[in-house]
């Protein structure tokens, strides 16, 4: 069957989210300092701010490690930030409270928010062809503040469809949330190619729901333990999508 769509992953693979050289740990130390400042200067006593960010990173992976397919709807970043205020000793907080410190979480981060190389002639270059384009993305924030995002670098334009986790409260790798963008962008499974930079939960998730899943490589792996995953393609930049896809509609692009 004929390639009609390509559906995109966001941070990592349409937007850099994290400070230029660094990763995901380095994102949500950012993020937590944040939370820290906030709540110190609502008069908190709290840890030291070093030992106190070196919590950021077991509460976000904890988080994430804990994604299943049946709960997901404590999966948000008031819940972050709540379990990071609790771990310094901060455990009476009322939900204007919390929603302000997320606030303050998401505020450092978007400040260095910027698009991968070459994103927007990816889009546009496959809008071109009559492709269907969507999102898809794994994320605690409300999809509202990553619009915004994908706004002020003009990409939102290019995407029909846009799905954030924490709206549907559906999740990759898992594949209620893939179906959800299929459905809404009138592709079928083999009729769409998904693109990530995680082996885990883009190329494994979306060949798991029937697509062909693209992998932006990434020197470590993020797949558990005895996991074998292989990519349908594997590319470094976007702009390498281009003759790929092209190829793909060349043959056919499906999977018989």
């Amino acid at each position: 069957m004929a390639l009609r769509g390509i559906i995109f992953d966001m941070g990592g693979t349409l937007l850099h989210f994290s400070p230029p050289g660094q990763g995901w740990e380095a994102m949500e130390r950012l993020g937590a300092q944040g939370v820290y400042y906030y709540l110190r200067e609502l008069g908190y006593d709290l840890p030291p701010e070093e030992d106190a960010l070196d919590d950021a990173w077991p509460v976000a992976r904890g988080m994430w490690q804990s994604i299943n397919e049946d709960d997901v709807s404590r999966i948000k970043l008031g819940y972050q930030v709540n379990e990071l205020a609790r771990r310094w000793g901060v455990s009476d907080l009322e939900p204007e409270q919390l929603e302000a410190l997320a606030a303050a979480y998401m505020e450092g981060i978007r400040a260095i928010v910027s698009p991968l190389e070459g994103a927007v002639e990816t889009l546009e270059a496959l809008r071109e062809r009559d492709l269907r384009i969507g999102l898809i993305s794994n994320t605690l924030w409300e999809g509202r503040y990553h619009r915004s995002d994908l706004d002020r670098w003009g990409l939102t334009p290019y995407l029909e469809v846009l799905v954030f986790s924490a709206d549907v409260e559906a999740w990759k790798p898992y594949g209620a949330v893939f179906r959800h963008a299929l459905e809404a962008l009138d592709l079928r499974p083999e009729e769409a190619v998904y693109v990530g930079d995680s082996l885990y939960f883009d190329v494994y998730g979306a060949q798991q729901a029937g697509l062909r899943g693209v992998w932006i490589e990434q020197e470590r792996s993020d797949l558990p333990d005895g996991l074998d995953v292989t990519p349908d393609a594997t590319i470094r930049t976007l702009p390498e999508l281009i003759p790929l896809v092209d190829s793909w509609r060349g043959d056919g692009a499906g999977r018989s």
